[in-house]
Protein backbone atom coordinates (compact mmCIF):
# COMPACT_ATOMS: atom_id res chain seq x y z
CA UNK A 1 0.00 0.00 0.00
CA UNK A 2 2.01 2.88 -1.30
CA UNK A 3 -0.79 5.43 -0.95
CA UNK A 4 -1.68 4.50 2.64
CA UNK A 5 -5.31 3.78 1.79
CA UNK A 6 -7.38 0.82 2.85
CA UNK A 7 -7.94 -1.80 0.16
CA UNK A 8 -11.25 -3.62 -0.18
CA UNK A 9 -12.50 -6.10 -2.69
CA UNK A 10 -15.30 -4.77 -4.81
CA UNK A 11 -17.63 -6.49 -7.23
CA UNK A 12 -16.10 -9.19 -9.37
CA UNK A 13 -13.02 -9.33 -7.16
CA UNK A 14 -11.60 -5.97 -8.22
CA UNK A 15 -9.36 -4.43 -5.58
CA UNK A 16 -10.43 -0.89 -4.68
CA UNK A 17 -8.92 1.67 -2.35
CA UNK A 18 -10.54 4.42 -0.31
CA UNK A 19 -7.69 6.79 -1.07
CA UNK A 20 -8.48 8.97 -4.05
CA UNK A 21 -5.73 9.40 -6.58
CA UNK A 22 -4.67 12.99 -7.00
CA UNK A 23 -6.17 14.46 -10.15
CA UNK A 24 -3.71 14.83 -12.95
CA UNK A 25 -3.56 18.27 -14.54
CA UNK A 26 -5.30 18.48 -17.89
CA UNK A 27 -3.06 17.66 -20.73
CA UNK A 28 -3.19 20.28 -23.50
CA UNK A 29 -4.98 17.92 -25.87
CA UNK A 30 -7.71 17.29 -23.24
CA UNK A 31 -8.25 21.02 -22.90
CA UNK A 32 -8.51 21.38 -26.68
CA UNK A 33 -11.05 18.54 -26.78
CA UNK A 34 -13.12 20.21 -24.06
CA UNK A 35 -12.97 23.54 -25.88
CA UNK A 36 -14.11 21.91 -29.12
CA UNK A 37 -16.98 20.17 -27.33
CA UNK A 38 -17.97 23.44 -25.65
CA UNK A 39 -17.74 25.23 -29.01
CA UNK A 40 -19.99 22.64 -30.68
CA UNK A 41 -22.50 22.92 -27.82
CA UNK A 42 -22.53 26.71 -28.06
CA UNK A 43 -23.02 26.62 -31.83
CA UNK A 44 -25.89 24.17 -31.33
CA UNK A 45 -27.49 26.62 -28.90
CA UNK A 46 -27.16 29.41 -31.47
CA UNK A 47 -29.06 27.23 -33.96
CA UNK A 48 -31.76 26.57 -31.36
CA UNK A 49 -32.07 30.30 -30.67
CA UNK A 50 -32.40 31.04 -34.38
CA UNK A 51 -35.21 28.48 -34.65
CA UNK A 52 -36.92 29.98 -31.59
CA UNK A 53 -36.83 33.49 -33.07
CA UNK A 54 -38.24 32.19 -36.36
CA UNK A 55 -40.94 30.31 -34.49
CA UNK A 56 -42.03 33.42 -32.56
CA UNK A 57 -42.12 35.46 -35.75
CA UNK A 58 -44.22 32.86 -37.54
CA UNK A 59 -46.61 32.59 -34.59
CA UNK A 60 -46.89 36.36 -34.29
CA UNK A 61 -47.86 36.60 -37.94
CA UNK A 62 -50.49 33.91 -37.38
CA UNK A 63 -51.88 35.81 -34.38
CA UNK A 64 -52.31 38.95 -36.44
CA UNK A 65 -53.86 37.03 -39.32
CA UNK A 66 -56.30 35.47 -36.86
CA UNK A 67 -57.14 38.90 -35.45
CA UNK A 68 -57.85 40.20 -38.94
CA UNK A 69 -59.99 37.14 -39.66
CA UNK A 70 -62.02 37.63 -36.48
CA UNK A 71 -62.80 41.25 -37.34
CA UNK A 72 -63.58 40.61 -41.01
CA UNK A 73 -65.69 37.53 -40.23
CA UNK A 74 -67.62 39.45 -37.58
CA UNK A 75 -68.32 42.21 -40.08
CA UNK A 76 -69.33 39.81 -42.86
CA UNK A 77 -71.91 37.99 -40.73
CA UNK A 78 -73.35 41.25 -39.45
CA UNK A 79 -71.95 41.25 -35.92
CA UNK A 80 -70.10 44.48 -36.66
CA UNK A 81 -72.15 46.95 -38.63
CA UNK A 82 -73.11 50.62 -38.73
CA UNK A 83 -76.39 50.53 -40.70
CA UNK A 84 -79.46 50.37 -38.40
CA UNK A 85 -81.55 49.16 -41.36
CA UNK A 86 -79.49 45.95 -41.58
CA UNK A 87 -79.54 45.07 -37.89
CA UNK A 88 -78.00 46.19 -34.67
CA UNK A 89 -75.36 48.91 -34.86
CA UNK A 90 -72.00 48.09 -33.35
CA UNK A 91 -71.61 50.33 -30.28
CA UNK A 92 -69.20 53.24 -30.46
CA UNK A 93 -67.40 52.19 -27.25
CA UNK A 94 -66.83 48.71 -28.70
CA UNK A 95 -65.54 50.11 -31.99
CA UNK A 96 -63.02 52.37 -30.22
CA UNK A 97 -61.99 49.55 -27.87
CA UNK A 98 -61.63 47.09 -30.75
CA UNK A 99 -59.61 49.56 -32.79
CA UNK A 100 -57.32 50.22 -29.81
CA UNK A 101 -56.84 46.52 -29.12
CA UNK A 102 -55.98 45.74 -32.74
CA UNK A 103 -53.60 48.73 -32.92
CA UNK A 104 -51.73 47.69 -29.75
CA UNK A 105 -51.66 44.09 -30.92
CA UNK A 106 -50.24 45.18 -34.27
CA UNK A 107 -47.56 47.18 -32.45
CA UNK A 108 -46.57 44.16 -30.34
CA UNK A 109 -46.36 41.99 -33.42
CA UNK A 110 -44.28 44.56 -35.29
CA UNK A 111 -41.84 44.59 -32.37
CA UNK A 112 -41.56 40.81 -32.69
CA UNK A 113 -41.07 40.95 -36.45
CA UNK A 114 -38.74 43.95 -36.44
CA UNK A 115 -35.13 43.02 -37.23
CA UNK A 116 -32.92 42.69 -34.16
CA UNK A 117 -29.20 42.51 -33.63
CA UNK A 118 -28.88 38.83 -32.80
CA UNK A 119 -25.63 36.95 -32.89
CA UNK A 120 -25.70 33.51 -34.46
CA UNK A 121 -22.05 32.68 -33.96
CA UNK A 122 -18.71 34.33 -34.36
CA UNK A 123 -17.62 36.53 -37.19
CA UNK A 124 -15.86 34.56 -39.89
CA UNK A 125 -13.57 37.48 -40.70
CA UNK A 126 -12.30 37.46 -37.09
CA UNK A 127 -11.15 33.87 -37.60
CA UNK A 128 -9.54 34.54 -40.96
CA UNK A 129 -8.01 37.91 -40.03
CA UNK A 130 -7.52 37.91 -36.25
CA UNK A 131 -6.57 41.04 -34.36
CA UNK A 132 -2.85 41.37 -33.66
CA UNK A 133 -3.33 40.56 -29.96
CA UNK A 134 -5.33 37.40 -30.87
CA UNK A 135 -3.01 36.10 -33.60
CA UNK A 136 -1.22 33.70 -31.22
CA UNK A 137 -4.44 32.02 -30.06
CA UNK A 138 -5.84 28.77 -31.42
CA UNK A 139 -8.94 29.21 -33.63
CA UNK A 140 -11.12 27.52 -30.99
CA UNK A 141 -10.14 28.27 -27.41
CA UNK A 142 -11.73 29.08 -24.08
CA UNK A 143 -11.88 32.83 -24.77
CA UNK A 144 -13.81 32.29 -28.01
CA UNK A 145 -16.29 29.99 -26.26
CA UNK A 146 -16.72 32.50 -23.41
CA UNK A 147 -17.32 35.31 -25.92
CA UNK A 148 -19.93 33.19 -27.69
CA UNK A 149 -21.59 32.40 -24.35
CA UNK A 150 -21.89 36.15 -23.78
CA UNK A 151 -23.59 36.49 -27.17
CA UNK A 152 -25.97 33.64 -26.25
CA UNK A 153 -26.87 35.45 -23.05
CA UNK A 154 -27.60 38.70 -24.90
CA UNK A 155 -29.71 36.79 -27.43
CA UNK A 156 -31.62 35.09 -24.62
CA UNK A 157 -32.65 38.45 -23.15
CA UNK A 158 -34.08 39.48 -26.50
CA UNK A 159 -35.86 36.13 -26.91
CA UNK A 160 -37.43 36.47 -23.46
CA UNK A 161 -38.58 39.98 -24.46
CA UNK A 162 -40.06 38.55 -27.67
CA UNK A 163 -41.89 35.87 -25.68
CA UNK A 164 -43.46 38.55 -23.46
CA UNK A 165 -44.57 40.47 -26.56
CA UNK A 166 -46.04 37.29 -28.00
CA UNK A 167 -47.92 36.56 -24.79
CA UNK A 168 -49.33 40.09 -24.86
CA UNK A 169 -50.42 39.75 -28.49
CA UNK A 170 -52.09 36.42 -27.74
CA UNK A 171 -53.92 37.90 -24.75
CA UNK A 172 -55.12 40.79 -26.90
CA UNK A 173 -56.60 38.31 -29.39
CA UNK A 174 -58.76 36.99 -26.57
CA UNK A 175 -59.66 40.57 -25.58
CA UNK A 176 -60.64 41.29 -29.19
CA UNK A 177 -63.05 38.36 -29.27
CA UNK A 178 -64.43 39.32 -25.84
CA UNK A 179 -65.10 42.91 -26.98
CA UNK A 180 -66.97 41.68 -30.07
CA UNK A 181 -69.03 39.22 -28.04
CA UNK A 182 -69.77 41.82 -25.34
CA UNK A 183 -70.87 44.35 -27.97
CA UNK A 184 -73.10 41.79 -29.67
CA UNK A 185 -74.63 40.78 -26.31
CA UNK A 186 -75.37 44.40 -25.40
CA UNK A 187 -76.96 45.28 -28.77
CA UNK A 188 -79.06 42.15 -29.29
Amino acid sequence: MLDGGMHTTGPRGVTMTDAQPSPAPFAPHHLEEREKLAYEAVMSLFSAQERTVGNYRTRATAIFATAAFVVSFSASVGLIGNDPGKGAVFPYWAAITLLSVVAVQGGLIMLILWPRSFSYGHEITALIHPKVEDAHRRPIDTKLVEDLLGDLSRNRKQIVFMSRLYQGATFLLLVEVAVILAAVAVTR
